[in-house]
């Protein structure tokens, strides 16, 4: 790493520092606003009794009781006078007074405290212990300094293990950093004293300095790159597993412990919920028979008819070939909802409600899958391998799923996927066509277990979507490999 660039690294990150502490909050004396209650009261109070004067004016009542009314208004006005001045008072007070705090001060000022009414409100989202808060700042400023120290030790070598523990030190230093400043900014405070005010050209300096620090240390040092994308792609993939892992866990806690907040631990609760899912008619082997009798048989005939249609248009050469591709391609601007009248009204006079056959057979008309796989057979298939099977004497439905479909299994295999999430999810079309409880789906099944006036069984509607995502993360898991080899494949140019 050359010497101005360690030079800069270093800089930055103590500059960092210092800004953690510079005063970033500033929590204003907001005693006038605690009195703004008393005076809207007092102001309906003058107002009602003034317009009560009014009447008994305009109505002529005795004087003695007018002049008793006027002693009242005259009270009421005094005392709302009295809280105006207060109130002026200790704006003038307040304005030259606040609490600062920065990041690497003390703790949070003695003189706050925590609004419980937002905190109550807002189901325990904003956690009353400052501990981590505490600690996470300090442990965010040694980090950036470690960093500083560790490229400092490396000296001017084009590669080091110093130089990646010192990245690594930086990142985690600047992720700990935005949690203390979000935090910080989200604290609810009581009267008299406001809510946080940041000071946000600070805080985003504070940010953006030691991100820059990091993507100077980054694109300069060997080897450091490499190890910060295999952290990010680490980092993505934990974010996206953790919301199924919050959905496994929350199938084993009761609703109490849900509302409570969100945890990572599994409770002791699952036997319960599978009770509850049993006592409101929640048959598990039921939806998953309709279901996957609806999802693999509609996916089956689309990937199939739709490979064949995206054959058909690759090597066939026919007059309106651009008009029906076309056609095609504005089909999948048409919205599903747009046509569901009238399809219901269609399936209707067939006769297939309460039946599989609308929510199977539609499929073969897939027209994205079409796109797709017309795309993946322009990149990646060669016209003369069917020229070479039809000068062997082969059929062209031999050709097809002897020579063709296995090039198209990656491919075939990706949209397979999606064919099964998006049949197996389908809430709306089955919803329309089934009212035969014996044929309801797992997506119809879970919904109506929301449909308890007393009470929601909120660990019983995780479970009952546990149970409907498993079939599809096992489905995918089986053909991951092949969406693999189809990237590998498209990424190669012969």
């Amino acid at each position: 790493m050359k010497k101005m660039r360690t030079i800069l690294y270093i800089a930055l990150l103590l500059l960092t520092v210092v800004l953690m502490s510079v005063p970033m909050a500033t929590f204003e004396d907001n005693s006038a606003a605690a009195l703004q209650e008393d005076i809207d009261k007092y102001t309906e109070r003058v107002e009602s009794a003034e317009a009560k004067l009014q009447r008994y004016i305009d109505s002529g009542k005795k004087q003695e009781e007018i002049d008793k009314q006027k002693k009242q208004v005259e009270k009421q006005q005094a005392k709302l006078d009295e809280l105006l001045l207060e109130q002026e008072a200790l704006a003038k007070q307040s304005a030259a007074s606040g609490l600062k705090y920065a990041l690497l001060g003390s703790k949070l000022p003695a003189e706050l405290e925590i609004n419980m009414q937002v905190v109550n409100e807002n189901g325990g989202i904003y956690p009353t212990d400052f501990s981590v808060f505490y600690a996470a700042r300090w442990i965010s400023a040694a980090l950036l300094v470690l960093a500083a120290v560790l490229v400092l030790a490396a000296g001017c070598k084009p590669a080091s293990k110093l130089y990646t523990f010192a990245s690594f030190a930086n990142l985690i230093g600047v992720l700990l950093l935005a949690y203390c400043i979000f935090r910080l900014a989200a604290i609810p405070v009581k009267l008299p004293y406001s809510n946080p005010i940041m000071n946000w050209p600070l805080a985003i300096a504070a940010l953006v300095l030691p991100c820059a620090a990091l993507f100077l240390h980054c694109s300069s040092v060997l080897g450091t790159k490499r190890s910060m994308l295999y952290v990010l792609c680490t980092c993505l993939c934990v974010l996206s597993l953790l919301p199924f892992w919050i959905l496994i866990v929350n199938a084993t806690r009761n609703s109490q412990q849900i509302q409570g907040g969100v945890s990572l631990i599994p409770s002791t609760f699952l036997q319960y919920n599978l009770t509850v899912l049993q006592t409101k008619n929640f048959s598990v082997l039921v939806g998953f028979k309709n279901s996957a009798i609806i999802a693999f048989g509609s996916t089956i005939l689309s990937v199939y008819f739709s490979a064949l249609t995206a054959y058909g248009f690759t090597v066939y050469n026919f007059k309106g070939k651009k008009f029906l591709y076309a056609v095609v391609m504005a089909i999948i601007m048409i919205p599903g909802q747009v046509t569901g009248t009238g399809f219901y009204m269609f399936m209707y006079r067939l006769g297939w409600t309460n039946s599989y056959l609308p929510l199977i057979i539609p499929s073969i008309a897939a027209a994205s899958t079409v796109f797709f796989f017309r795309q993946y057979l322009a990149a990646n298939f060669q016209i003369s391998l069917v020229e070479a099977s039809r000068i062997d004497g082969a059929g062209e439905f031999y050709t097809y799923n002897k020579i063709v479909m296995p090039i198209m299994v990656p491919a075939m295999a990706t949209m397979g996927i999606m064919a099964v999430i998006g049949s197996w999810n389908n809430y709306l079309t089955p919803l329309m066509l089934l009212s035969d409880p014996t044929m309801k789906t797992l997506p119809m099944m879970v919904k109506e277990l929301r449909g308890d006036i007393y009470r929601t069984e909120f660990g019983s509607i995780y479970l009952g979507l546990t149970m409907t995502a498993l079939p599809l993360l096992i489905v995918y898991f089986c053909f991951s490999k092949y969406i693999i080899a189809g990237v590998a494949v498209g990424g190669v140019k012969e």
